[in-house]
């Protein structure tokens, strides 16, 4: 298998992963599943600076953990991207 197959093997398997993580952000904001990754952060981010004691610290932890793994996999995603385009 060639440098470049392998990449995009990886970027499909990051690709899986940053939806999976969607989905779990998604179910934690009880939010539409249609609903796309820049709603998505939107939301959490106004979920967490309301300061709504409604909702656990504990909750909200897990989400800001949810939120920095979605980035962490976009960052790998576009780096892998970056690697498979083509140089000029």
């Amino acid at each position: 298998m060639t440098r470049r197959q392998d990449l995009k093997r990886g970027w499909l398997v990051v690709t899986e992963l940053r939806l999976d993580k969607l989905e779990e952000i998604r179910e934690l904001l009880s939010i539409s599943p249609d609903a796309n990754a820049d709603e998505a952060a939107r939301i959490m981010k106004w979920w967490r600076e309301t300061g709504d004691v409604s909702v656990p610290a504990e909750l909200k932890n897990h989400g800001d953990r949810l939120l920095r793994e979605f980035h962490t996999l976009n960052e790998v995603s576009l780096e892998i991207l970056d690697e498979l385009a083509p140089s000029e």
